[in-house]
């Protein structure tokens, strides 16, 4: 599974004022944690709100390649920013997350993916008329994502349909709706990589990192390629490489075993 950091997002208060005060050892110490058990690309938000987002977002990069050239994943909607910042990522990894269905937004994507083809793209599976409810509605934009992509030049490997996890405590269907989106997704498009952002299934819940653990699991066995999700949490780092052994994805148990030597799990 590819591992996504979710750590570096100006909706944590924390993470809100490191940006702020331009505190280089608090944003640097995230990233370490990170990669040091098991990201491997660091996701890098700077939507604080206060009109910053494109200067926020390029000195995240610069504090994050002090420590190397770090794989390095956009979060942003503004392509204005995007344009600006993927220039200075060092890494030949690079993802951009996120773009989505909607009409208006993804004709401004599309020349910024006609002159970036080898570029990782996150697609939510959302347009016009918003999230749907329906499994089926899903697919459907899933499918038209695709095929505007790999017509732009995308190739399916570099494309990560994210189906969209909602809360379980606004609807009780929503971990199943993501499930049955998520396979048949796979089953349609088997070249084609999937990911989500885990940590909204328990969102409104108490101890949420238990239900985001046992989600993680049941995702990984239904085909899930990739999360964006805290790897320095050991319990999802325990559901993870238990859930890869236990569905055959990890051959000979190299990156259980590999992670227990390393104190990962």
């Amino acid at each position: 599974m590819i591992i996504i950091g979710e750590r570096i997002n100006a909706t944590r208060k924390n993470i809100a004022e490191a940006i702020e005060k331009k505190d280089e050892e608090f944003i640097k110490k995230e990233v370490e944690k990170q990669i040091k058990y098991g990201a491997e690309f660091i996701d890098l938000n700077a939507g604080t709100g206060k009109g910053n987002e494109k200067e926020d977002l390029k000195w995240l990069i610069d504090i994050t390649q002090q420590l190397g050239e770090i794989p390095i994943s956009l979060d942003s909607s503004d392509i204005e920013a995007i344009e600006y910042c993927i220039q200075f990522i060092k890494s030949n990894e690079k993802m951009i997350n996120s773009i989505n269905g909607e009409k208006e937004k993804l004709e401004k994507f599309l020349p910024f993916i006609k002159n970036n083809p080898d570029c990782k793209i996150v697609a939510l599976t959302m347009d016009d008329n918003g999230i749907p409810e329906d499994v089926e509605k899903r697919v459907e934009i899933a499918r038209k994502l695709i095929d505007t992509l790999m017509e732009n030049g995308v190739k399916g490997e570099n494309i990560f349909i994210d189906p969209l996890v909602q809360p379980v405590s606004v609807n009780s269907k929503n971990g199943i709706i993501f499930i049955q989106t998520l396979k048949k997704i796979k089953e349609i498009f088997p070249d084609v990589k999937t990911t989500c952002g885990l940590s909204n299934i328990s969102f409104g819940l108490p101890k949420r990192r238990v239900l985001n653990r046992y989600f993680l699991a049941i995702l990984i066995s239904a085909g899930l390629d990739s999360a964006i999700l805290d790897p320095v949490d050991p319990g999802i780092r325990e559901a993870l490489y238990a859930s890869e052994v236990l569905t055959g994805k990890d051959e000979f148990c190299i990156n259980y075993i590999k992670a227990y030597r390393e104190n990962k799990i």
